[in-house]
C-alpha cells in the first residue's frame, strides 16, 4: 500500500473526500494537497513511527557491509541514525563482533592501538549526512568484510507512491485515531475506541511477524548436536 492510499484509508474513516491522484514531489512542497490532508499525512508518519520502535520487523531488517581497510579503524554505515543492531559478524572468519563503549574504545588506543582482527565496535560520530560511523578494535590490519545485521526504519514518508514498509491495517488505525483526537471529535470517546482497535491491530502484526523470527528467542547450551 503506498502512502497515498494510506492516507485516503484514514480519510475515509474520517468521512473525507479521498486524495484522488499522486501529487508531484514531497507531500508538504504540493500546492494540490490541502493542508488538513497534510495534517493527516504527518499523523500517518507519526504512527509509522510508533510502530516500527514497537517490533524487530522482519521487513525491515538488511544487512550493511563494509570493507575494512588495512590501518584503518573509523567506518561510515551510511544507514542514518534510526537502526538497531542485531548482529555483527566478520564473514571472514564467522566470528562475532561485541559492541563496547567510547571509554573503552579510548583506552585501547592510548597510548598506541592494537592491530588486528577486529573483536569490537563502538560508535564514533557521524558524517556530513549525519550517517553513524563505527570505530573497530583492534584496528584491522588487512581487508576483511564485517556485516552489520540491522532492523532500519523506514524514511519519512513523502511521496505519494512511495510503498509502506511496514503492516499498514495498526498503521491505519493508529493514524486514524490520532486525527480523532485532533479534531477533538465525540470528546474523546472515538479516539479512545480506536486507539484501542490500533493496539489490538499492533499486537497481532507483532504475533504473526513473531512466528518467523521465533528461535530468536531461544537459549542453548553446549553443542546442539
Amino acid at each position: 500500500m503506498t502512502f497515498r492510499e494510506v492516507i485516503n484509508e484514514v480519510l475515509i474513516r474520517l468521512r473525507e473526500t479521498p486524495i484522488t491522484s499522486d501529487w508531484s514531489g514531497a507531500i508538504n512542497d504540493s500546492t494540490t494537497v490541502s493542508d488538513y490532508y497534510k495534517v493527516i499525512g504527518a499523523l500517518v508518519n507519526d504512527s509509522k513511527r510508533s510502530i516500527e520502535s514497537y517490533h524487530d520487523w522482519q521487513i525491515l531488517r538488511e544487512t550493511v557491509d563494509i570493507s575494512t581497510v588495512a590501518g584503518t579503524k573509523n567506518y561510515n554505515l551510511s544507514s542514518g541514525q534510526e537502526f538497531k543492531i542485531l548482529d555483527v559478524v566478520n564473514n571472514t572468519t564467522g566470528n562475532e563482533l561485541v559492541q563496547v563503549s567510547r571509554a573503552y574504545l579510548n583506552r585501547e588506543r592510548y597510548p598506541t592501538a592494537s592491530t588486528g582482527e577486529p573483536h569490537y565496535y563502538g560508535f564514533n560520530g557521524a558524517d556530513s549526512s549525519n550517517n553513524l560511523k563505527v570505530d573497530l578494535s583492534p584496528t584491522p590490519s588487512k581487508a576483511e568484510t564485517i556485516s552489520f545485521d540491522m532492523v532500519k526504519y523506514q524514511d519519512v514518508l513523502t511521496l505519494a507512491a512511495t510503498t509502506v514498509k511496514i503492516p499498514t491495517k495498526p498503521l491505519i488505525l493508529g493514524a486514524y485515531a490520532r486525527a480523532l483526537s485532533e479534531r477533538g471529535e465525540d470528546g474523546g470517546t472515538q479516539s479512545s475506541i480506536a486507539a484501542t482497535e490500533a493496539g489490538t491491530a499492533i499486537s497481532q502484526a507483532i504475533m504473526m511477524d513473531s512466528g518467523n523470527t521465533q528461535f530468536e528467542s531461544d537459549w542453548f547450551m553446549g553443542n546442539m548436536y
